[in-house]
């Protein structure tokens, strides 16, 4: 019987995150083969600014997880989380086709495809995740299923999350470089909340941030669908640039002193400014975050709470400040179905266990279910790029 085996990466602003896993049994979790965390080069806010340096590092982080796990990297799912990331809901209304007026799978394919939005408005822009939300035959009541049921029209509310092209086109040239072929992008919002919430807490409403370097991203999870995404251009870094500045320190001393609380001198004064220095900047992305919950309807609504993750979620105090901020239960996120104590239990390793999860999800499928769209997209992006 073959393996379940899956390759990911995760390539972000601050670290370049590889791994090899494998699920042994269906009941079973997930089982790490190799990992790999090296220094980004040449990634800005999750987007390449210098393919060059980004390949090398690239390069470096595959060779070490194949000498871990002693299997070749030779495709692999990419866990993509930029501004570059959106979201948007649209309904859709059909007639059923059959003469019996009972919703057959086709039906559901082609109301997806009826709410798909114009090539116009994909125009610069790819499709990365389709979820038909809830579904209506003759406006009557909301289903997650609805084949079988009788009608004359069925209607579907259907999110899709979105990419801008461009990134993504550039982000999958380097892997490729690399001698990788993508299985699959998962959006980077959707690979965290895969990792970190429960079953309950996607069923009752809850929140992933996973809060980067660069970039925070947000998955709003309720009656274990999407309900919407977004990742916002600030991070851990831009509190780190801002103690630099307000001490006149180093970046690294700046670091350091952001998650160790390590201070120049242990004075009021300096402690006071410091706080000043690090609420200042929250309250800026919580501020971005909670007008996000307030546009779709779930300010200080979703019982299943705040999952945080992400490397600047270790900041001391981050959680208590959640809190005040969004008005909801908070804690810190760690991945179910892997070992407690594993070393990747570490919040910057939220995203890629996720897309793992995600990976292997999908490699459990009948070879009929498989998503393989992706490598005939990949294959036309890449001879587009060819001059």
């Amino acid at each position: 019987m073959p393996r379940n085996i899956v390759h990911v990466l995760d390539i972000g602003s601050h670290g370049i995150k590889v791994l090899t896993a494998e699920r042994k049994s269906p009941d079973s979790g997930i089982h790490i083969l190799g990992a790999s965390l090296v220094p980004s080069q040449g990634v800005r806010r999750g987007m390449v600014n210098s393919p060059q340096l980004l390949l090398k590092r690239l390069k470096s982080a595959i060779e070490e997880v194949e000498r871990f796990s002693g299997i070749p990297f030779k495709h692999a799912f990419l866990a993509f989380g930029t501004p570059a990331i959106s979201f948007n809901k649209v309904r859709a209304r059909i007639a059923i086709a059959q003469a019996s007026g009972e919703v057959g799978h086709y039906d559901v394919e082609r109301v997806l495809a009826q709410a798909k939005p114009s090539s116009k408005d994909l125009s610069n822009k790819e499709i990365l995740d389709t979820y038909g939300l809830n579904y209506s035959v003759d406006s009557e009541l909301a289903f997650r299923d609805p084949v079988g049921i009788r009608g004359e029209n069925l209607e579907a509310e259907v999110l899709f999350i979105t990419s801008m092209l461009k990134p993504l086109k550039e982000m999958i040239s380097v892997v490729e470089e690399a001698g990788v072929i993508i299985d699959d992008v998962i959006p980077g919002p959707i690979a965290a909340a895969r990792s970190l919430l429960t079953q309950r807490q996607k069923e009752a409403g809850a929140l992933v941030l996973d809060i980067g370097s660069d970039t925070t991203d947000l998955a709003v999870f309720e009656e274990n669908m999407p309900y919407s995404v977004a990742v916002f251009p600030y991070g851990g870094s831009h509190i780190t640039n801002d103690i630099a500045l307000g001490f006149q320190i180093s970046l690294d001393k700046a670091e350091e002193i952001k998650m160790e609380m390590k201070l120049p001198d242990e004075t009021a004064q300096a402690k006071k400014k410091f706080q000043h220095i690090v609420e200042a900047r929250l309250e800026d992305t919580f501020e971005l975050i909670d007008n996000h919950l307030k546009k779709i309807g779930r300010q200080g609504l979703l019982p299943g709470g705040v999952v945080l993750s992400g490397g600047a979620s270790k900041l001391t105090g981050l959680e208590e400040f959640s809190k005040y901020a969004l008005r909801l239960p908070v804690t810190l996120g760690t991945c179910e179905e892997l070992a407690s104590g594993h070393r990747l239990q570490d919040p910057v390793w939220s995203s890629a266990l996720g897309a793992a999860l995600i990976g292997l999800d999908q490699e459990s499928l009948p070879e009929s279910k498989k998503p393989s769209e992706w490598r005939q997209k990949i294959s036309a992006w890449l001879r587009s790029l060819i001059p």
